[in-house]
């Protein structure tokens, strides 16, 4: 007699996106939007002055600030922890620990030098009367690069972070969600630069 046996039913298999992960990419959206919004107000009083940048006060000595050479050196050392980054996150998907801490403490020797980078320019800037109020441009200015700034130092705590767990031995090659969602953090504010830089920076002197 024939007996019947039951096959366990097979399950199809799905990329999934870990939960980490998603939170990052549903956080990410929501900055999308904030910094986008930013963006959207410098259009609107870009195309609302027929002189742009507007004239400053009398006090003020020069109404725009220059792109180089901090901000070129700034967006040379940011982009280049972009690398350091990405490739540290590589090497711990290949358990390369030793190449990881490497990279991963260079991105953030980086990351603080792109701040103090900031820093010098913002004083330089308010040291020629270029302030927060100075008019409608430097408004926009010190908000856009200022927000940025803040969303840089948010990344450092995070990579900061991230190597201490890692020195933990809390990450390997079968566990670093936590990993690729700061790299791909970091590489968002890497992204966002480019756009300040381009239309802050670039944009103006092409313009006055």
């Amino acid at each position: 007699m024939a007996v019947a046996t039951m096959r366990p039913e097979i399950q199809p298999q799905y990329p999934a996106i870990k939960p980490g992960m998603m939170g990052m990419y549903i956080f990410l959206a929501s900055e999308v939007m904030f910094f986008g919004s930013l963006f959207a107000v410098y259009f609107y009083l870009f195309g609302s002055h027929i002189v742009w940048p507007p004239p400053p006060p009398s006090n003020v000595s020069k109404f725009y600030v220059d792109w180089y050479p901090i901000p070129v050196v700034n967006t040379i050392v940011l982009f280049s922890s972009a690398f350091t980054c990405h490739f540290a996150a590589d090497a711990l998907a290949h358990d390369n620990r030793r190449r990881f801490f490497t990279l991963w403490t260079a991105t953030i020797l980086l990351g603080l030098a792109f701040e103090f980078g900031q820093l010098y320019e913002f004083i330089n800037a308010f040291g020629r009367g270029l302030n927060l109020t100075a008019n409608s441009f430097a408004s926009s200015f010190f908000i856009m690069t200022g927000f940025h700034g803040a969303h840089v130092l948010g990344g450092l705590v995070l990579l900061t972070l991230i190597l201490y767990r890692a020195a933990k031995g809390q990450f390997s090659s079968h566990h670093h969600v936590g990993v690729a969602a700061v790299t791909l953090y970091w590489h968002f504010v890497d992204v966002v630069w480019f756009f300040l830089f381009t239309i802050l920076y670039v944009g103006v002197a092409l313009f006055r």
